[in-house]
């Protein structure tokens, strides 16, 4: 199987949406249908970037992430966000889960935001979101905080866990 990485092309962004609802939602993820569309009128926008993994033609994972310096104010004590990339969502096809698709996915991203002057690579997950948690720890992320944050978690114990991938920046 060949796994190819791409930015997304504009004319995407409708079945990408679709794909993100279908594919990334679950107990752990927060995807209410204002964020979704917020989330996609910023890549409309270009304020955020995607990038899609896609086998024979099929888009089979996303990756969103925002412009250096955008980063929540969740993160504003835990580091310099002036110098860091917030990742939004990474979401794999639930036919190509475990193929190392996510991690490959944070690394593209990792290089392209280390090219652009990043010093750091930062997302967030439901604390118990167990695949996520072994995709991030694959490529890297090592956890920075953990809060109680039950506006965006409904499930399980509700807290958010922040985490941060160093990159090595000159």
């Amino acid at each position: 199987m060949i796994i190819k990485a791409r930015e997304v092309h504009q004319d995407e962004l409708d079945q990408l949406q679709n794909f993100l609802v279908s594919h990334g939602s679950n107990q752990w993820n927060y995807l209410p249908e204002h964020a979704v569309q917020e989330q996609f009128h910023r890549l409309f926008k270009g304020t955020d970037h995607c990038i899609v993994a896609i086998v024979e033609d099929e888009i089979v994972g996303l990756i969103i992430y925002r412009s250096i310096g955008d980063v929540p104010q969740f993160f504003k004590v835990l580091l310099d966000r002036k110098h860091s990339c917030y990742v939004a969502e990474v979401v794999v096809h639930s036919n190509f889960s475990s193929r190392g698709i996510g991690t490959m996915l944070l690394q593209k991203v990792a290089m392209t935001a280390q090219e652009q002057g990043a010093h750091h690579l930062v997302i967030d997950r439901h604390e118990q979101n167990l695949p996520s948690a072994g995709m991030m720890s694959k490529a890297g992320f090592k956890e920075l905080d953990c809060f109680y944050d039950p506006d965006r978690r409904s499930a399980g114990a509700q807290k958010t866990t922040t985490l941060r991938l160093d990159l090595n920046y000159k």
